[in-house]
């Protein structure tokens, strides 16, 4: 199909590059630039008469673009940012537009350029100048910095937004987190969590700026670590460096990073929340991030990925990340939570009467559930119908494994105590069904107590038998109040008497569990 418009286009451009070409100074690069065309068709243009050029237009034949019916978004897309680049408005295609064909970013460049050209939007141009850097092995390094941007909200007012980006040096796999608040070191340190969960891993080494959030002050080359960052050092046995003041080219691939999440994923996008916007970026990481291949190393960031996880360190997730940040979800009496015009299972008997809540994260196309004590309850792909039920009838509490998990968390508090290990199997031989109940209290005596002195509790505990947690506390406690009198316990000395007589544990919270009736009843039911 021909157009009426693209004949009279063409010549009004072929009478620019004719007066743009008489003024002395003007090379075939800038005129190209000034009128958006390419160099090509200005030469062109040039040796052509106008004779020659009403011969050329009348003759050749116009057809439809297979990007025509997104004509109108991308115009509105240039009009709220004349600058905005070809691969940011490709990226917003796809993610509002489910139906968009299957085109190559060079034919969403050139519609771009063409509807910038008949709408007359040209884009400021910048020059900057970079430098080659060596590629370092897989698994080696990875590189973290802080970017803040300016949002607008669909009222037009302002938003705020800080993030947390970190990119696998060799890779170039991303990961990026947002919040509305600046970055102190706790927070720092959850993200650092979040951004391993992604990427399954940890790097060898990690790479900083010389910030606030993670130093006291520089001291000719010495870093004092802010204290946080010192404790979650020494807590996941991770490598720091730090550059030198305003030397950002050794942590460029970062630097680029920043500069790519405020450039392509935050142009031009509309805050809503700050929950929504991390999904956007979540989508965004897989699609285009780490979806598309890179500009220096040609290849997709996650095929590469794939190679640099298995040099990464193991990583696994703790509670240093806090969920009770995540927002709770009312659990209703069929044990399901509403979410998004569905309804979600989780394990039968996780309702516990009215107020009963659970936590929710939501991560590409998944939907997580946690308990309050940061367990993974339930895990659901995530339904894009509406009214449904999401997950099987037969969905339980697996409790011998929440127990396992309970475990291993446990002796993670205390990693490589063998004489740990050793008190947990002896309470599990001796008393299995309170388990899940001394695993507790023992979580609760190695958080209060010092390390010297939880071990010392346990070598008593094992050495006579007391495989009971509360017997574990009262030893602890009373080496406690001993070593704040400066005074060494005695052979013959029982840390469980008090003057002769044994104390009596109160037992009643050891009840096993029990199950009503009417449990049964459902189950029954539903079989």
């Amino acid at each position: 199909m021909k157009t009426q418009t693209q004949p009279l286009r063409k010549e009004i451009m072929w009478y620019k590059v004719k007066e743009l070409s008489s003024t002395k100074g003007n090379s075939d690069n800038e005129i190209a630039r000034q009128l958006g065309i390419d160099r090509r068709t200005v030469s062109k243009y040039k040796k052509m008469s106008e004779t020659e050029f009403k011969s050329f237009i009348d003759t050749k034949r116009v057809y439809d673009r297979i990007l025509d019916p997104y004509y109108l978004a991308v115009k509105k897309l240039l009009d709220s940012d004349n600058g905005l680049p070809a691969a940011v408005i490709e990226d917003r295609l796809k993610e509002n537009y489910p139906d968009l064909p299957k085109v190559n970013s060079k034919t969403v460049y050139n519609f771009v350029q063409y509807v910038r050209r008949k709408e007359n939007i040209f884009a400021p141009v910048h020059i900057r100048q970079t430098e080659a850097m060596d590629e370092v092995p897989y698994g080696s390094q990875a590189q973290v910095d802080f970017g803040e941007y300016k949002m607008r909200r669909s009222d037009k007012s302002c938003q705020k937004v800080y993030f947390f980006a970190l990119v696998l040096s060799r890779s170039r796999y991303k990961y990026v987190f947002f919040q509305t608040k600046p970055f102190t070191g706790k927070t720092a340190v959850e993200s650092h969590e979040r951004a391993f969960e992604y990427i399954k891993g940890i790097p060898g080494m990690l790479l900083y700026d010389q910030d606030s959030v993670y130093l006291n002050k520089e001291n000719l080359g010495d870093y004092p670590l802010a204290e946080d960052l010192k404790q979650y050092r020494d807590e996941r046995n991770i490598n720091f460096s730090f550059c030198r003041k305003a030397d950002p080219q050794t942590k460029g691939k970062v630097e680029n990073v920043i500069r790519y999440v405020k450039h392509n994923f935050l142009r031009a996008r509309t805050f809503y929340d700050i929950d929504r916007l991390n999904e956007e970026a979540l989508g965004w990481l897989k699609r285009t991030a780490n979806g598309t291949a890179h500009a220096t190393t040609k290849r997709l960031p996650h095929d590469e990925w794939l190679i640099e996880k298995e040099f990464l360190k193991n990583f696994y997730p703790t509670a240093i990340i806090v969920r009770d940040k995540l927002p709770g979800y009312t659990v209703r009496k069929d044990n399901t939570i509403s979410y998004h015009g569905n309804f979600y299972r989780v394990p039968y008997g996780t309702y516990n009467g009215n107020g009963t809540t659970v936590l929710l994260s939501v991560k590409e196309e998944a939907l997580f559930l946690y308990d309050h004590q940061n367990n993974l309850i339930a895990e659901h792909l995530l339904s894009k119908e509406k009214g449904k039920i999401i997950g099987g009838t037969s969905y339980r509490r697996d409790r011998s494994l929440e127990l396992v998990v309970l475990k291993q968390n446990t002796l993670l508090l205390r990693p490589n105590c063998n004489i740990l290990a050793t008190y947990i199997e002896e309470i599990h031989k001796d008393k299995p069904r309170y388990l899940r109940d001394n695993l507790k209290v023992i979580r609760e005596v190695i958080g209060e107590y010092s390390e010297d002195l939880v071990y010392k509790a346990l070598d008593y505990c094992l050495e006579h038998s007391l495989y009971n947690a509360f017997n574990l506390k009262e030893t602890a406690e009373y080496y406690r109040k001993l070593t704040s009198m400066h005074k060494e316990p005695q052979v013959a000395v029982n840390p469980l008497r008090d003057g002769g007589q044994m104390r009596q544990f109160n037992t009643s919270a050891y009840i096993p569990e029990r199950t009503s009736i009417n449990q049964y009843d459902k189950i029954l039911e539903e079989i």
